[in-house]
């Protein structure tokens, strides 16, 4: 070989040298061409997380990628752009997403969940007309209609033992309600109310023959299972199971609407004033009333249970909710005169378990309400009316109950979609409850001629 052989030979290597390096620095740093765009973008990341899930297989704009799905996994170098995002395993439901790839940035796609396709086991045959499940999720109350009678039985849902606790020939009325023990039910029909003990389902106490007048309504004490509370027209007494007497607690000159709350040391009524309600609170351990805030004129109201900083009270007659804000003190629970209340249109509202965010709803529409940044996400409007609604426990999902249909809502959108998967669909349904874990839901319905309570895992 010529030395003007081997210089040309070494003049192409270094000119290829500096026209691919480039290249390469740019492919190596991300760096694309788009074909139908014609210039070249710097490519994205998509991170797609699905805690224990296995063996499942990932689409993206409905093409298969290369490699299996386990649990979590990165996808390098796309270009920017839109994607269809779709998850798949056998026997559970699909999860698919419209999700946007932005130039040098990851998109994420956390905290997936794919809910199992399972046919709903029914636990409990028959006509129900109301259950409960109790706080530690190990029985099932409810009421069950056996011509020419109801019957009101304790269901374990460990070793699927059915008690019968009550027979009646007749009920109007019926409510049932856990003590926060588990322990105990408060049986309320035809204005008559019993306590029944789980673990000595013989003996039922009246607490009618407790109490020399009929009363409006009784609750449970939050922490003990021994003390319950009744309101009369014009007061609030103590029943103490133990000693089997009750006291009165506080009396006022004008009539207290039926619903009231306990919370710690407080009890929060609404007295009926000549114009117009007033929202009150009594104090346990100072004997103190203190009127809150003043209110519209309603006689169906309901409170909204929760020990945060808030008081959410609903007046179903207008279908409005009320947010008042609490100050928590060593000594009692005060009111913010600084904070203004909070108005929503809504039938019903829901903490999470951390009693931070608000799932609010009426017949139609779902909103979301966040206490710590004030913001209102409006969620979905809907043709057909919503009986109930829940979190799931990551407060990513909600499940929704319509007359003859269980739905769970995706609440993270996907470029302005939310996921919509339905889980349940039945002649009838009437009411649900989700476990604490998101496992199972279990729900009162009818499919054809079958009645009962039903039982489907979903996770």
């Amino acid at each position: 070989m010529t030395l003007i052989q081997r210089r040309i030979i070494m003049i192409i290597f270094i000119l290829a040298f500096f026209i691919l390096a480039p290249i390469l620095i740019f492919y190596a740093s991300g760096y694309r061409f788009d074909l139908k765009r014609k210039k070249v973008l710097r490519t994205g990341t998509l991170m797609v997380e699905a805690k224990d899930i296995k063996d499942a297989q990932l689409y993206i704009n409905d093409q298969r990628y290369e490699k299996p799905f386990d649990k979590k996994i990165f996808i390098y170098n796309l270009l920017p752009g839109e994607y269809n995002i779709k998850l798949t395993k056998e026997g559970y439901y699909s999860w698919s997403k419209k999700i946007t790839i932005n130039s040098g940035l990851t998109t994420f796609a956390k905290d997936v969940i794919l809910f199992q396709d399972n046919i709903p086991l029914q636990i409990i045959d028959g006509q129900i007309s109301n259950f409960k499940i109790s706080p530690d999720w190990q029985k099932i109350i409810y009421v069950i209609q056996k011509q020419p009678f109801s019957e009101l039985y304790v269901y374990d849902l460990n070793n699927k033992n059915n008690t019968l606790l009550y027979r009646i020939s007749q009920i109007n009325k019926i409510k049932l309600s856990w003590a926060a023990s588990s322990k105990k039910i408060l049986f309320n029909f035809n204005d008559n109310y019993l306590v029944f003990d789980v673990n000595n389902t013989n003996q039922a106490k009246d607490l009618n023959q407790l109490l020399d007048f009929q009363p409006q309504k009784i609750n449970w004490d939050i922490s003990s299972d021994n003390l319950l509370y009744a309101n009369k027209q014009k007061s609030i007494w103590q029943i103490d199971l133990v000693s089997q007497t009750s006291q009165l607690l506080f009396e006022t000159e004008k009539n207290i609407n039926p619903e009231f709350f306990i919370e710690a040391n407080d009890i929060f009524y609404i007295q009926r004033e000549d114009n117009r309600d007033v929202l009150f609170k009594y104090n346990l351990n100072f004997n103190t009333n203190k009127k809150i805030s003043a209110l519209n004129r309603s006689d169906n109201y309901k409170f909204i249970e929760s020990s945060n900083n808030f008081i959410g009270l609903l007046d179903l007659d207008l279908q409005k909710l009320f947010l008042i804000q609490k100050v928590i003190t060593d000594r009692e629970t005060n009111i913010s005169r600084e904070e203004p209340i909070q108005e929503f249109d809504a039938k019903h509202a829901v903490w999470d378990n951390n009693e931070k965010q608000l799932l609010i709803y009426n017949d139609f529409e779902i909103t979301t309400y966040n206490t710590g940044t004030g913001e209102k996400t409006f969620i979905n409007r809907y043709g057909q009316e919503i009986k109930k609604i829940d979190w799931y426990p990551n407060l990513n999902y909600i499940i929704i109950l319509f007359e003859t249909k269980i739905e769970i809502i995706d609440l993270i959108l996907g470029n302005g979609v939310r996921n919509s998967t339905q889980l349940v669909e039945f002649d009838q349904l009437n009411d649900f409850y989700l476990d604490e874990k998101g496992e199972n839901i279990y729900f009162n319905g009818q499919i054809g001629k079958q009645q009962g309570i039903y039982r489907l895992e979903i996770k």
